[in-house]
């Protein structure tokens, strides 16, 4: 009992600790260009909680897609050897539940653009990223927009602008690298394997997992809800987190049907305040019911059977992956960056996350390896349980949010 009240004095802690973690998942929005001798129109996306940053820096009390059209039309120029070109037109398009997106229409008169001058979001969110991709005579360029380099001199673009697989597996490494939310279940991943073998299994089912869901989403059999998806990866990582302190106790009872609990309440709230259909109610349901079933499982294989163990361990690692796969296809799908060819797109990206996710492994373990025998003993629960409190924090933010 006194383990417990210690778990749950930390959980506390990290609750509060937690309250500025999502500030640090990578921001990012994009847009697609299409220019024509005259004339350039630009489609900008962008996930609705980025939207969220402008309130805190003004006193805006306009909608959200009001809001950033507004922060559009004061931070985007369209250059031409004749000077500026003005804004004809600025619409509010319909968007995927979760994302905002703006249709800008500028016309250069007698001259054509040549530089797209982008500076949406950056006053709130200076590490914000924006993706952009030009269209021009059939052909297609993209960059990288970001506070420091917020020009894109699109009239020096020659034919090698064009996005290769090499540019899909570099925005791969980069997505995952940026993604706090999935660098935090890696490291829940590895607290549960405990050892290299184990891990080497955990690593492989949640590779398995989220190639199957990427490629499903991406390649549209499947259609996951970006909102329900981002809410249920926070739930993993406290998920992970919840089953280090279990595989230490021999009755897992009371764990288990609190994270059963939990996902339900949450998900009953967000109905009742009306922000989820009734259908998305059977995905906390579900989620609920297999949190319990999976934390029972795993604490008695654990203490009496070490293969079978192993084997849930690669199981549900897979399903873990499927959930974080939905999350990838989403961050790829909104870019716009699949063009006419599925097959390269897709490959260089899931193996850029791949090269992403093995290299923040090793990194993960060798620190392990080198601090073994410097840090206190307690400095692993406390950070599973920090764990616990962020992914806690992005399951209830992102769906009440």
């Amino acid at each position: 009992m006194r383990r417990m009240h210690h778990f749950a004095a930390a959980l506390i802690a990290f609750l509060c600790i937690a309250m500025d973690a999502g500030a640090h998942t990578r921001s990012e929005s994009y847009s697609h260009w299409h220019q024509s001798d005259t004339a350039i129109t630009g489609t900008i996306t962008i996930p609705l909680r980025e939207v969220m940053l402008l309130y805190q820096t003004g006193d805006s009390d306009s909608p959200p897609g009001d809001l950033f059209r507004d922060e559009l039309i004061a931070k985007t120029r369209i250059s031409s050897a004749a000077g500026v070109c003005g804004p004809s037109a600025v619409n509010i398009l319909q968007a995927a539940s979760g994302f905002v997106r703006v249709e800008m229409q500028f016309d250069c008169g007698a001259t054509t653009a040549t530089a797209i001058h982008y500076r949406a979001l950056f006053d709130a969110a200076p590490s914000h990223v924006h993706y952009a991709k030009l269209h021009r005579d059939g052909l297609r360029f993209e960059t990288l927009i970001t506070d420091t380099s917020d020009t894109w001199n699109i009239g020096d673009i020659g034919d090698n602008g064009s996005y290769s697989f090499w540019s899909f597996l570099a925005i791969g490494i980069g997505h995952i690298s940026g993604g706090i939310d999935h660098i935090a279940f890696l490291i829940g991943m590895l607290l549960i394997a405990g050892s290299i073998g184990r891990s080497i299994i955990a690593v492989t089912g949640f590779t398995l997992g989220h190639s199957v869901s990427l490629a499903a989403a991406v390649l549209g059999y499947v259609h996951a809800d970006s909102t329900l998806v981002e809410a249920f990866i926070g739930f993993t990582v406290a998920l992970v987190a919840v089953e280090y302190f279990l595989l230490r106790k021999r009755s897992a009872t009371t764990l288990a049907v609190s994270s059963m609990v939990g996902a339900w309440a949450i998900g009953l709230l967000a109905l009742t305040l009306d922000l989820i259909p009734v259908r998305a109610m059977l995905v906390y349901f579900g989620f609920g019911v297999f949190a319990f079933c999976y934390l029972l499982a795993a604490n008695k294989l654990e203490r009496k059977d070490a293969s079978r163990a192993s084997a849930l361990l690669f199981v549900a690692t897979t399903c873990f992956g499927l959930v974080h796969g939905f999350g990838f296809a989403g961050f790829l799908m909104e870019t716009g960056m699949l063009g006419t060819s599925l097959f390269i797109p897709l490959l260089g990206f899931n193996l850029g996350v791949e090269v992403g996710q093995l290299i923040l492994v090793a990194i993960a373990l060798a620190i392990a390896y080198m601090l073994r025998d410097k840090v206190p003993h307690a400095a692993t629960p406390m950070l599973a349980a920090s764990l616990c409190g962020i992914g806690v924090y992005w399951f209830v933010g992102r769906t009440l949010i």
